[in-house]
């Protein structure tokens, strides 16, 4: 099974698609890959602000509980590198002018429950939107790096490295799904 496929189908698991942005954005990065180019080593991409609000918004969304977190993982580096070497100048700008608005209404100095309420209030308004929106792109590399990460996937999933026997098993109710993966 190759990346992308691997990406539609967490996707689905996940309950929804992604949006052409991040499917686009995957295919890019494919692309840079196989042509060898080096991605971003030097260009960071957001200041020391605006990472901060990309790791608290990442927090937000999936906090640590009895799993590991959004923090745990890594998401805001994934974050900054997908929207980086993945996404083009217009979705890049859309997320930066998210990124300014926060940091504009001092996101990072309000209460947790302030900040959750602010999200809140983005999220109702990017569904009124035609375009994909900041928090359209933040929740969807959220879930993707999570979900792609070693823990995200064990936290999650019944994780049984490759290579391994083949069983076929029934899932009980209640039960994870299994995730394989290659064993290195």
């Amino acid at each position: 099974m190759n990346r992308r496929d691997a990406l539609t189908r967490t996707a689905w698991i996940l309950g929804g698609t992604l949006s052409a942005p991040t499917l686009l954005a995957m295919n890019r990065w494919e692309q840079l890959v196989s042509e060898g180019q080096v991605l971003g080593a030097t260009r960071p991409l957001l200041n020391e602000t605006q990472r901060a609000i990309t790791a608290r918004v990442a927090d937000l969304i999936l906090p640590r509980t009895d799993t590991p977190g959004a923090l745990d993982t890594g998401v805001p580096d994934f974050i900054e590198l997908m929207i980086r070497d993945c996404y083009k100048k217009p979705a890049q700008d859309t997320f930066l002018t998210g990124l300014g608005e926060l940091e504009r209404s001092n996101f990072l100095t309000l209460s947790p429950e302030q900040q959750t309420t602010a999200l809140q209030q983005i999220e109702t308004q990017s569904k009124k939107a035609t375009d994909v929106t900041f928090w359209q792109m933040i929740k969807e590399q959220t879930l993707l790096g999570y979900y792609t990460s070693e823990a995200g996937v064990k936290a999650s999933f019944d994780y049984q490295p490759i290579p391994g026997k083949f069983e076929a098993i029934k899932i009980k109710p209640g039960q994870k799904d299994f995730m394989y993966g290659n064993q290195a």
